[in-house]
């Protein structure tokens, strides 16, 4: 059987970020990325002499990196970083500290302590000038290729070193830099002479040609799409972008490209007469254009890995298509893989589709960005593509070539009468105009343009100032500044983006004399940035896809998240969901109609969480490989299978069986909307109270092209109470509360009352409830009658052991365990010391030692917020071998802002170094030791105060850095509201109320309160009094109270606080 053919192809591009007027950088991407990436990716194919590649080289990116390599510009970062720090001005340090401290999630920033601490500190922290200058290294050495630091002594010196930094530093840093940069041209070249590589281009300042040559052009792919209101087509801009780009091309490398990647892979009927007139040899585009493309069914493997031949106005040009599934599997999943298991999986693939290739001579294209992916990787990419090169050097069934070469031998033999128009995401061009945004700027873009059309024509003289103004045209048309504009995409710095774009055509003016409109002088992007995704807050009963009331449904964006990457696979823009008691509903947002899904065999199958079914025959294949499973966070119970048709969709409920690839269909019936699904909570064997998750998969003849969310799920609980379940006798639990404190014995907050109620409460149900707590200095053991149950219990703390005694106590008939270790506990006060880690540490591995020595092992662990939140993780990893490992956990959250956030150290002290940090993606457990965000992780059960605020700690606005945790979570978290303890807290008998009274009997409240105003002076007047008694601090919401305090008292109203807390209060 002949070898498959396989085409790496690696787009190489950056936007035009410089001021010509000014010769200033504004954006250092140039400068870094060729630091990180640019000479990275072709020196790599150094040790693989059998591999070869085509790198498509943007010439917007050639032209700056031979600008960088001349010293003569301006960067505005570059010049920030390389001042001395105590030279910066108020402006600029507040520039550094604004653009230079990256996101603590970014695994560049992870690498190294010092900037992950800098990275996470609050905007308006204290930072020393120290804190300035570790700045100022850390954000260009956390852009160095982590090899090439490894292997150059300067860098490798600076990376141990870690802080403090000196000038002297930053001097050798930036050295280093610049010498980088200036090797990146000539390693190019290096590998096209010797054969390895194809270099191609893209037109020069990288523009949509397709809406170049006629905005309208976005009508193709879909009709609806609102236009600017300025027409603009010039096709004549197209050609020259081309054009220039060859040209500076040819100069820069020496040689004429043969092949073009169009800019976001954007073609149509109009390109190709552009590729015909600069006599190109072949142009790239994605697999989901050319499906569009072909008249009638779209068979994948027949079409998708042979080239095509298109002809038009006299020429033909010849065209691949890239294998858009496995492009993006390197883009956006094998990152979270092992780099040997990814490099398998992809070789695996292509075998696949060599065993379909038969004797034809097929060409598998795998074209992606060269440059954003590898930031989502572990040591940015280089495990993976060592791993995946060697594979590839050793076969001889997969042979990797260039695109010319494989022409060269085996020219087109299909022509292609019909180019759909349309790019890599979703074969549209909606991400590029459309938006309010996108459609200001091609407005803004056309008058400017226009106007120097005519300036041009009146004042011919002054050719050479024109010419530069036609340039910054030309800048302003490349793709980036629209992709920034649209409404799916986020920078973080969107505000440069859009001042940048206006300053280019400021310039244009500028450059002719004249003044510029007050337009170009007024932000393009005035909303607020939308939020990924939204949790559902509220019940819904939408009636249809349109139907107003999904405004107040959960929703994913897909796509979102990716910055300047794009999840392209073009069926799912966003999916939203909700319910209301009794259906849970479904809407899938999609910008093809269900006659062009119906034409690809695309159906969606919902996944819902729950217990498969042990035995069963399943008669449904299920998309999602058992492997992959993993990717949704859950087991799935039952799967919803929507098959769309040209009118309406068929869904099919289906119980899933072992081994997760099967489903039994259980019901099914016809929808007149393959986009929107209502499925009653009993088909899915859901009860009031239940929480469970979501996530859709999208699939191609059988094959998954698409999970949403990419990572994760979406979680929904059925409204209601669980309902009860009676437990006999011989079956009441042994249950043991870990807490920090406990009314009466240490009390600071409401976590005391709550504790001492909810286990006196769950004893008087019938279970065999304990407690256990420090036994701090004000525990006295006299005053509480406590005895010693363990003597010397030997308690581990990081490499050593320290011996703890074991009291206990009651708390009326319910046994109290105090842990007593006077180096730890006796002192003046419960929290707020430096070692707070050691003592919650060792708190929680007392917790556990203890058990044996008691001879008591509960069902069930409770533990109160942070200080007992390890207890899960201990059992889950220091003490699973251990007989009582299988104890269920439960945590309750009473204040997520304390989550009790400490160093590596701390796992030091846990014994839990051996497995370091939690690597999910999320900083409240990547970037540092956060026993809360353990405590959620590991627990069996998580709950809090109320069910609102469940939901509400889901949310950015809410969940104190943990919201994304604990939406990952959320099958296992509950709201359950607090109650009180109806011993203490009665009013019939309360020893503190002058006047008893009962809600039967509620006449002596009165008394009460008259008794209240007499005590403090208050008038006696038909106004109600409201008290309030509670610990002031930030998150009991005193500073809303304060600011209604005006208004209420004006209305008549007293108020009567009493508490103690922050003295801001």
């Amino acid at each position: 059987m002949k070898p498959l053919h396989v085409a790496f192809v690696w787009h190489m591009h950056q936007p035009y970020y410089k001021d010509d007027l000014t010769s200033t950088y504004l954006l250092p991407w140039v400068r870094l990325r060729s630091a990180k990436d640019y000479f990275k990716m072709p020196a790599l194919l150094d040790g693989y002499p059998k591999v070869r590649a085509t790198f498509n080289l943007v010439p917007s990116l050639l032209a700056q990196i031979e600008d960088y390599g001349k010293e003569e510009s301006v960067d505005l970062f570059l010049n920030l970083s390389q001042r001395a720090a105590g030279d910066l001005s108020t402006e600029e340090r507040d520039f550094v500290l604004r653009w230079m401290r990256e996101s603590p999630r970014a695994l560049r920033v992870q690498q190294s302590p010092r900037y992950l601490e800098l990275a996470s500190r609050a905007l308006d922290a204290q930072f020393t000038m120290a804190d300035i200058r570790d700045l100022q290294v850390w954000f260009n050495l956390a852009w160095c290729d982590p090899v090439w630091v490894e292997n150059d002594r300067g860098l490798a010196e600076l990376k141990r070193k870690d802080r403090d930094f000196t000038e002297q530093d930053k001097a050798i840093l930036f050295a280093a830099q610049a010498e980088r940069i200036r090797s990146v041209i000539p390693k190019y070249r290096e590998l096209a002479e010797r054969g390895q590589a194809e270099l191609t281009f893209s037109p020069y300042y990288h523009p949509i040609l397709p809406l170049i040559c006629h905005v309208d052009s976005a009508r193709s792919a879909n009709p609806q799409i609102q236009l600017p209101e300025r027409h603009f087509s010039h096709r004549e801009d197209a050609e020259r972008q081309i054009e220039l780009g060859m040209g500076l091309f040819e100069r820069m490398l020496g040689t004429r490209p043969k092949g073009m990647w169009p800019s976001e892979m954007a073609v149509g009927e109009a390109v190709i007469g552009l590729a015909e007139k600069a006599r190109l040899d072949w142009m790239i585009s994605d697999e989901e254009v050319l499906s569009r493309s072909i008249e009638g069914q779209f068979n994948r493997d027949e079409n998708l890995y042979q080239p095509k031949r298109v002809a038009r106005e006299g020429g033909s040009v010849s065209m691949v298509f890239r294998d858009s599934q496995l492009s993006n599997v390197i883009g956006f999943d094998y990152q979270r893989t092992s780099s040997v298991d990814a490099a398998r999986d992809l070789i695996g693939r292509l075998r696949r589709i060599r065993d379909v290739q038969g004797d034809r001579d097929f060409l598998a294209v795998i074209a992606l960005d060269g440059e954003n992916a590898w930031e989502f990787y572990p040591r940015d990419g280089h495990d993976f593509l060592n791993a995946l090169y060697t594979e590839l050097e050793s076969s001889a069934d997969i042979v990797t070539t260039t695109v010319s070469d494989f022409l060269a031998e085996h020219p087109p033999q299909q022509l292609l009468h019909h180019l759909h128009t349309g790019s890599w995401i979703g074969a549209s061009l909606d991400t590029w105009i459309g938006d309010p945004e996108h459609n200001i700027a091609w407005d803004l873009l056309a008058e400017t343009r226009d106007w120097l059309d005519a300036q041009s024509q009146q004042r011919p003289k002054e050719s050479q100032q024109a010419a530069l103004a036609w340039r910054e045209i030309l800048i302003t048309e490349g793709s980036d500044w629209f992709w920034w504009f649209s409404r799916k995409h986020d920078s973080g710095m969107d505000p440069i983006w859009d001042n940048q774009f206006r300053l280019h055509l400021r310039n244009v003016y500028k450059l002719m004399g004249a003044r510029a409109p007050a337009r170009l002088f007024q932000p393009i992007i005035k909303r607020a940035p939308t939020p990924e995704r939204v949790i559902p807050l509220t019940s819904i009963s939408p009636q249809s896809r349109n139907d107003p009331v999904w405004a107040k449904a959960g929703y994913y964006l897909v796509g979102s998240g990716f910055g300047a990457l794009h999840r392209p696979a073009g069926v799912v823009e966003r999916v939203m969901y909700g319910n209301d008691e009794e259906k849970m509903y479904f809407r899938i947002d999609s910008p093809r109609s269900g006659q062009e899904l119906e034409a690809q065999n695309i159906e969606f199958w919902l996944y819902c969480s729950g217990a498969p079914a042990i035995d069963g025959r399943g008669d449904l294949d299920l998309p999602l490989p058992a492997a992959a499973l993993g990717e949704l966070g859950f087991e799935p119970a039952f799967v919803v299978r929507i098959t769309p048709r040209a009118q309406g969709a068929t869904v099919t409920v289906a119980k899933v069986v072992d081994p997760l690839t099967k489903a039994a269909a259980e019901s099914s019936w016809d929808v007149d909307d393959p986009f929107s699904v209502a499925i009653p909570f009993r088909q899915l064997a859901k009860r009031p109270g239940d929480a469970f998750e979501l996530a859709l998969v999208v699939s191609r003849e059988g094959r998954d092209i698409e999970v949403v969310p990419p990572s994760g799920a979406l979680g929904l609980r059925v409204p209601g109470q669980a309902t009860e379940v009676e437990v006999p006798q011989a079956q009441h639990l042994k249950v043991l509360v870990a807490t920090a404190e406990l009314a009466p014995f240490a009390k600071l907050g409401g976590v005391s009352d709550v504790a001492a109620a909810l286990s006196k409460e769950l004893r008087r149900l019938g279970h065999d409830v304990r407690v256990v707590l420090p036994r701090y200095r004000q525990v006295d053991i006299g005053r509480y009658g406590l005895r010693p149950v363990v003597s010397d219990l030997q308690v581990p703390l990081g490499t050593d052991k320290m011996p703890a005694t074991i009291f206990e106590g009651r708390m009326g008939e319910m046994v109290v365990y105090f842990v007593d270790c006077p180096a730890l506990y006796d002192r003046d006060g419960m929290f707020g010391f430096g070692d707070d880690d050691a003592r919650s540490v060792y708190f929680c591995r007392a917790v556990l030692e203890m058990l044996p020595a008691l001879d008591f092992f509960p069902d069930v662990i409770h533990a109160h917020d942070w200080y007992g939140a390890l207890i899960p993780n201990l059992l889950d990893r220091v003490y699973d071998s251990d007989s009582y490992s299988d104890i269920a956990t439960t945590l309750t959250i009473h204040n997520l802002s304390a989550q009790g956030v400490f160093g590596f150290g701390a796992l030091v002290l846990a014994g839990l170094q051996e497995w370091g940090l939690i690597q999910l993606g999320i900083p409240g457990l990547d970037n540092v030791v956060n026993f809360l965000g353990r405590g959620i992780h590991f627990a069996d059960v998580v709950n809090t105060v109320s069910e609102r605020y469940a939901k509400e700690i889901q949310t950015p606005e809410y969940g104190e850095g943990l919201d994304e945790l604990l939406r990952r979570n959320t099958q296992k978290l509950h709201g359950i509201l607090n109650g009180i303890d109806y011993e203490i807290f009665d009013p019939q008998r309360d020893p503190n109320i002058t006047h008893h009274y009962s809600a039967e009997a509620p006449q002596n409240k009165a008394l009460c309160r008259a008794a209240l105003r007499a005590e403090l002076g208050l008038e006696d007047v038909k106004r109600p009094v409201c008290a309030i008694v509670s610990r002031f601090y930030d998150v009991k919401g005193f500073d809303l109270i304060e600011q209604a305090m005006p208004e209420l008292i004006q209305l008549g109203l007293q108020i009567v606080v009493i508490g103690t807390g922050d003295r801001r209060y």
